[in-house]
């Protein structure tokens, strides 16, 4: 199984080069025994970037899970047991980082003011959205929201990477109630431990997305569109601005 260094610590997101071996390669794709590069998953797209050895280097197009991590390249490929290094385009990482966390920012506020669930969501890295249900708001309210989640964000929370038990999760209030909504009944039952991001003492949720260290570095929220998808689901769209 690839190491994800992303994983375990904000340590590990915030690393852009690192080194490693390869363990195995098909047509386009090259797998290591540890990545620095996020695969597709959560509403987050991959990373881009390369991948570089003595002899040669490769685009890194595309990261997917599929037991392991692959990556898709296009070029030619290094040998199984090579030592290789690979380098994240920062700029394109770290606006999905800030887009992520502020994706748990905004779904902890609706379901704060207005009890929602998110049921969906998109990150971007010059706008995301997110879909919500029931919900159903005028611009009054979207102004509101906006306002609590950037209130939020002066506040500077603290971003906190765990391992939590899952029974210990299920039950537990303060688990954003989206997660109630289907999560548990997705995840397969060989699942004992789930990664959760904690914004603070205002949101709990199982994600294995890259974050931010504090909500600061997130900028400020600014909502540009709302969208009405039937059976009491909404969709905000919203973009950030860039930091100081």
């Amino acid at each position: 199984m690839t190491i994800q260094l992303h994983m375990d610590s904000h340590e590990g997101t915030y690393t852009k080069e690192f080194s490693a071996k390869v363990e195995a390669t098909f047509p386009g794709i090259v797998e290591l025994d540890k990545t620095a590069f996020y695969h597709l998953g959560g509403g987050q797209p991959s990373d881009n970037g390369k991948i570089s050895w003595a002899e040669g280097e490769v685009q890194v197009t595309d990261v997917r899970k599929k037991n392991r991590i692959r990556h898709f390249v296009e070029g030619d490929l290094p040998e199984v047991g090579d030592t290789v290094e690979g380098k994240i385009d920062w700029s394109r990482r770290y606006s999905h980082m800030r887009m992520h966390t502020s994706q748990h920012l905004v779904s902890a506020v609706v379901n704060e003011l207005h009890g929602s669930d998110t049921v969906g969501n998109q990150i971007g890295l010059d706008k995301s959205r997110i879909d919500f249900k029931p919900l159903s708001v005028n611009q009054s309210q979207i102004n509101e929201i906006q306002d609590r989640v950037n209130d939020y964000i002066k506040k500077d929370l603290k971003i906190k990477i765990s391992e939590e038990l899952r029974t210990n999760l299920e039950n537990n209030p303060e688990i954003r109630s989206s997660m109630s909504s289907g999560l548990w009944n997705m995840l397969p039952s060989s699942v004992k431990k789930l990664r959760v991001i904690s914004i603070g003492d205002i949101d709990v949720c199982p994600c294995a997305g890259t974050h931010v260290r504090s909500l600061k570095e997130i900028g400020e929220v600014k909502f540009t569109n709302k969208k009405n998808k039937g059976a009491e689901k909404l969709r905000l769209t919203y973009e950030l601005n860039n930091l100081e």
